[in-house]
C-alpha cells in the first residue's frame, strides 16, 4: 500500500552508514515511524526532506506493519532555528511532546501539526517571547490531546473576574480567592494573577487564527510558562529530557 501525506520530522536516528529511521507527525495519520533507505548518502533525494524539523510531503509505502519513505518533497526546514541553541532546544522539546502525546496512526492529527508548525515558525522568526511560545504550545497541545483545564470560572461559585484565581494542577479546575479553602491540598494549587488567567483562557478557548495574537510582559510570559509546564507535567507524568536541557541553558 502506498499513500501520500504531509508531515514534520520530529525525530531521526541513523541506522548503519546510510539509512535513517524517522518519526513523522503527519497531517492525517498521527505519528508514524518509517525507514528511509540511503537518506544519509550525499546525493540522496530524501536527505533534506527527512532531516529533523523538515516539513515535507512524503510518499510512503506500507508493507505488513512497517512504513518506508520512498519520496519526499521539502516545504520548510526551519534553518533559522539551528543558529540559536535556545530556540532549537525549545523546538526539540515540542517534538518530544508530540511523540509522547499524539497517538500512532491516528486520523485526527491535523490540529497538532498545525499548532507545532506555527510555533516553529514564530520561534524561527523571533517574533514573540520565547516563554510565551512555550506556554501557548504546551497548553494548546494539552487541550487538543484531551487535558484541557476548566477555566470558565470558579468551580464553587462561578466567579470569573477576581484579581486572583487558583488552578488545581491535578484536577484542572480553578477557584477564586474566597473559595480557595475548598481545595484539600493547597500545595497543588497555583496562583493565577489576572494577566496569567486571561492569557490561559485565550490559549485554551480562542479560535486558532487568533491563538498567537496577544502578548504579555516578559515577566508574565515566564510565569505563564512555569504554570503551563507544571500543569503539563502533573497531568501527564512525563519526564522529558529536552525540557531538562532547555532549563539547563539558564535562560
Amino acid at each position: 500500500m502506498k499513500f501520500s501525506t504531509d508531515g514534520l520530522i520530529i525525530r531521526e536516528n541513523h541506522i548503519g552508514e546510510s539509512d535513517r529511521v524517522v518519526s513523522i507527525l503527519t497531517r492525517d495519520k498521527g505519528v508514524l515511524s518509517a525507514f528511509v533507505t540511503g537518506a544519509l548518502k550525499p546525493k540522496s533525494k530524501n536527505a533534506a526532506g527527512t532531516a529533523l524539523l523538515s516539513y515535507s510531503t512524503f510518499l510512503i509505502t506500507k508493507a505488513k506493519e512497517h512504513y518506508r519513505v520512498s519520496e519526499s518533497e521539502v516545504h520548510s526546514v526551519f534553518f533559522g532555528l539551528r543558529a540559536d541553541i535556545e530556540r532549537l532546544s525549545l523546538a526539540q522539546y515540542f517534538c518530544e511532546l508530540c511523540r509522547n502525546l499524539i497517538p500512532e496512526e491516528s486520523d485526527e492529527s491535523e490540529d497538532f501539526l498545525r499548532l507545532v508548525l506555527n510555533s516553529l515558525s514564530f520561534l524561527e522568526k523571533g517574533e514573540a517571547d520565547l516563554y510565551l511560545i512555550k506556554a501557548i504550545t504546551e497548553l494548546r497541545l494539552l487541550t487538543i490531546a484531551g487535558f484541557m483545564p476548566d477555566l470558565v470560572g470558579c468551580k464553587v461559585c462561578g466567579m470569573d473576574s477576581a484579581q486572583k484565581m487558583y488552578l488545581d494542577i491535578n484536577g484542572g479546575e480553578i477557584t477564586c480567592e474566597t473559595c480557595r479553602s475548598v481545595n484539600a491540598d493547597l500545595s497543588e494549587v497555583v496562583e493565577l494573577d489576572r494577566t496569567t488567567f486571561t492569557a490561559m483562557r485565550h490559549i485554551v478557548y480562542s479560535d486558532f487564527n487568533k491563538l498567537y495574537s496577544f502578548s504579555v510582559p516578559p515577566a508574565h510570559a515566564k510565569y505563564l510558562s512555569s504554570v503551563t509546564e507544571r500543569y503539563l507535567l502533573s497531568q501527564t507524568g512525563f519526564k522529558l529530557k529536552t525540557l531538562e536541557f532547555f532549563h539547563s541553558l539558564g535562560l
